[in-house]
């Protein structure tokens, strides 16, 4: 069952961020945590200039993630993390991978890749740095992006990143360009972000576009109202927001989730009925952006069976 299911009454049209509360993780480590981790770094063995990309100049901000991240997990998770500071020299151990790493603080040299890099095989999120006034993508950890990649979004302020954007979109948008002006040091939010894909394929940057849309064209005759709860998958994004205090920059993390349709609908009893108020007043532009224009018909009437039986 997915940890997170942001479906209730109604599609939300606002960018729904809540404060994240003192007891809440930045960072979330899962079961599938040993798989993912070795997906993202043979990805970045693979691709490493697609996957991972940065400006110059932040290197600040990149200590500051390092910091951001380990802190978090070593306190969250202190029998599977752990974080020893004796001044700049910094000794980190992961035991879900039985690593240990000993660097200097602020010393790139010292970590086999770049720190925000480094940082970024360490989790299951991806790792967006977003700079300046404008919320600039300065750099980024992109393994599991959904219709995107850093080749075309790096360098570009947030207003930018999503154009052309759905008209539906556009107030959302200027809300989150606001909320991120705003964003406090101290005080990081979340969001949740949800989709239905055809594959539970972890890595939809754009370099898959073409496959992926060819693997739905194939699967469409067989997504029938019999059928299609075997073949769709819920994904949901947890996104935070956090403002780094020296840099002034925003750690931007995603963190993936993924299940099952007829899983989920299994193990959540109330989950066809919410899924069906939500997907039934989302606009036709909205789905058609989230690319599940094709198979609604079918969807709805599986949900609604769901509700019957």
């Amino acid at each position: 069952m997915l940890p997170y299911f942001p479906f209730d009454q109604q599609f939300n049209h606002k960018v729904g961020t809540v404060p994240l509360a003192e007891n809440d993780r930045l960072i979330e480590v899962d079961e599938h945590y040993q798989v993912e981790i070795a997906l993202k770094r043979q990805l970045l063995t693979e691709l490493p200039t697609y996957y991972y990309q940065t400006l110059p100049g932040h290197q600040i901000a990149h200590w500051e993630v390092v910091e951001t991240v380990l802190t978090n997990l070593a306190r969250f998770m202190p029998n599977q993390f752990a974080l020893r500071k004796e001044g700049n020299n910094w000794h980190w151990q992961n035991h879900l991978l039985n690593e240990e790493t000993t660097f200097t603080f602020g010393d790139k040299t010292t970590l086999p890749v770049d720190p925000l890099d480094w940082a970024g095989r360490q989790i299951q999120e991806d790792l967006i740095l977003l700079a300046g006034n404008e919320a600039t993508l300065v750099s980024g950890q992109l393994c599991f992006g959904n219709g995107w990649c850093l080749d075309e979004k790096m360098g570009l302020p947030f207003w930018q990143i999503h154009t052309p954007i759905v008209p539906i979109l556009e107030p959302m948008m200027r809300s989150a360009q606001k909320l991120m002006e705003r964003l406090p040091v101290g005080r990081p939010v979340g969001r949740m972000n949800w989709s239905v894909k055809v594959t539970d394929q972890l890595d939809m940057t754009s370099r898959h576009t073409p496959a992926l849309d060819q693997l739905l064209a194939n699967h469409l005759p067989y997504l029938t109202p019999e059928a299609i709860g075997d073949y769709l998958y819920i994904r949901i994004e947890r996104q935070t927001l956090t403002r780094l205090p020296r840099s002034g920059a925003i750690l931007f993390g995603i963190h993936t989730y993924q299940n099952l349709l007829a899983n989920e609908v299994i193990e959540r009893p109330a989950c066809a009925d919410q899924l069906a108020r939500v997907f039934i007043t989302t606009p036709p532009a909205m789905l058609a952006y989230k690319g599940m224009d094709h198979f609604m018909p079918a969807l709805f009437a599986y949900l609604k069976e769901c509700n019957h039986s």
